[in-house]
């Protein structure tokens, strides 16, 4: 047998990390050496399998089963792969070098080893604290089976409300307002969506007929409370959250009254069947941003927030990197008595929120993702919170993939095409039914037309939505960091 030298014993170890078996073979160990490579190659093939249909993987790895498989693979993969490096290096025979190279070369042999079964371990890891994080913001189980081959019960379309409140640690035990208020209505068969927003002001929110809080708050005032008890601020539709949460001798001692409450209040006022809701809390996305490492966004002028308090301060202009608070703060700040710079007024601040949630999602890159995985989870258990089962997540990605490269209308219900303080509810349905036929000829046609300021426009992404009017579409547009010329 060909004596081995300690340069080429490290050579050949080397390549047994990327190409198991081939060491057996040139040592003489052919059955082992087809066997292994054998296995790599079925192991290969599953690789380019699942990229082949990731969307479909990418659902089925967010299932609790399929985390637990995953976690366990990875720990006889991590183990195995060296193994085999250090089968590789042993049917070489290191006994035949001199002391100092079997020291130098078994040294080598272990790193390698070591080395190839770190990112097995790290993705174990980052499968359990995945199960962790989903478990602990979506339900556990739906309220009856879901079939994974008609998930959406015949229907077109299936609607989510997006709502992003206020639950900072200084409020506890005054429940969420829920200022930033959206729905999306996805087309399920081609992933074209409208995003419906409603400004935290509106007035006179009525409540699904039959329900407690409409027994209690009836047409044609709906919610309305007198002003001893809170007329003005604690009965707009920001507010509903936060009543029927404090509240349950009147919306019901439910574990999910404050979601409900809201999601039969935005269904009334859209003419649209809510399905489910997904609950941003804002002091969380501050967490979520500095986890990322800050946000870049341009801003267009100073930003003043917190006039009068001892944390105020400004968001200078320019295009910045913002930490957490900052850009939680550019989102939420507004005009006060007293402020030396802009603050602007609640649609104006409908617009940055959304501006630094298109910022978080263009930056969620799969590099920042990976590297900063462990805090960003952390973060993701504080923030969101929901009532999507987890069994739906398997088809809801698929679908989120869809939407990523469909047409997205946007649609946004404010002055001075919409009076919050007196809202036109028969007129906001038919604005809404307009909206979704519109989006669906828009697809169909596969070119978008312009359309009146009381009308949604469409875009191809999803993180950059098109406003109804070009006052809100400048707005937009500035709040993306202008791009390197090339």
């Amino acid at each position: 047998m060909r004596r081995w030298t300690a340069p080429s014993m490290i050579g050949w170890t080397l390549v047994s990390v990327v190409a198991p078996g081939v060491v057996h073979l040139r040592a003489g160990r052919k059955r082992t050496g087809m066997i292994m490579l054998g296995i790599f190659g079925v192991l290969l093939i599953g690789v380019v399998i699942a990229l082949i249909n990731r969307n479909a993987l990418a659902g089925l790895l967010l299932d609790p089963t399929w985390l637990a498989v995953i976690t366990g693979l990875c720990v006889v993969a991590g183990l195995a792969w060296a193994g085999v490096v250090i089968s590789s290096y042993i049917v070489l025979r290191p006994a035949r070098l001199g002391k100092w190279g079997q020291i130098g070369t078994a040294t080598v042999a272990g790193v390698l080893a070591v080395t190839v079964a770190l990112p097995f371990g790290l993705a174990a890891t980052t499968a359990r604290t995945s199960d962790d994080a989903i478990g602990s913001v979506f339900k556990s189980s739906p309220t009856k089976p879901i079939d994974h081959r008609d998930p959406w019960q015949g229907r077109d379309r299936v609607n989510i409300a997006l709502l992003g409140g206020d639950g900072a640690a200084s409020r506890k035990g005054v429940s969420i307002r829920t200022d930033s208020i959206n729905v999306v209505s996805i087309d399920v068969r081609t992933g074209n969506s409208v995003v419906l927003a409603l400004p935290r002001e509106m007035e006179n929110a009525p409540f699904a007929p039959g329900s407690a809080l409409a027994r209690r708050f009836p047409p044609p005032k709906n919610f309305y409370l007198p002003p001893a008890q809170g007329r003005g601020s604690a009965d707009l539709l920001n507010a509903v959250w936060a009543y029927a949460d404090t509240h349950p001798e009147v919306a019901g001692h439910s574990a999910d009254r404050a979601p409900e409450a809201v999601k039969g209040t935005l269904g009334q006022i859209l003419g649209l069947k809510v399905d489910y809701y997904m609950l941003v809390n804002m002091w969380g996305v501050a967490r979520l941003i500095d986890a990322l490492g800050g946000v870049t966004i341009n801003v267009e002028q100073d930003v003043c927030y917190g006039v009068g308090r001892s944390d105020g301060g400004v968001v200078k202009a320019g295009t910045r990197t913002l930490d957490g608070n900052e850009a939680l703060w550019y989102g939420r700040a507004r005009d006060h008595p007293g402020s030396t710079c802009a603050g602007a007024d609640n649609h104006t601040r409908m617009l940055r929120q959304q501006c630094v949630m298109s910022a978080m999602l263009n930056q969620l890159n799969p590099s920042n993702v990976l590297l900063k995985f462990n805090a960003l989870a952390k973060a993701a258990k504080e923030t969101f919170r929901t009532d999507i089962p987890r069994d739906l997540l398997q088809d809801l990605v698929p679908l989120a993939q869809k939407v990523k490269g469909a047409k997205v209308a946007k649609m946004n219900f404010v002055p001075p095409a919409y009076n919050p303080a007196y809202p036109d509810y028969p007129r906001i349905r038919k604005a809404v039914r307009a909206a979704i036929a519109r989006a669906g000829k828009v697809v169909r046609a596969g070119a978008a037309t312009p359309s009146p300021a009381s009308t949604p426009t469409t875009t191809r992404s999803p993180s950059r939505l098109a406003q109804p009017s070009d006052r809100l579409d400048t707005l937009d547009s500035a709040c993306a960091p202008a791009k390197k010329k090339t």
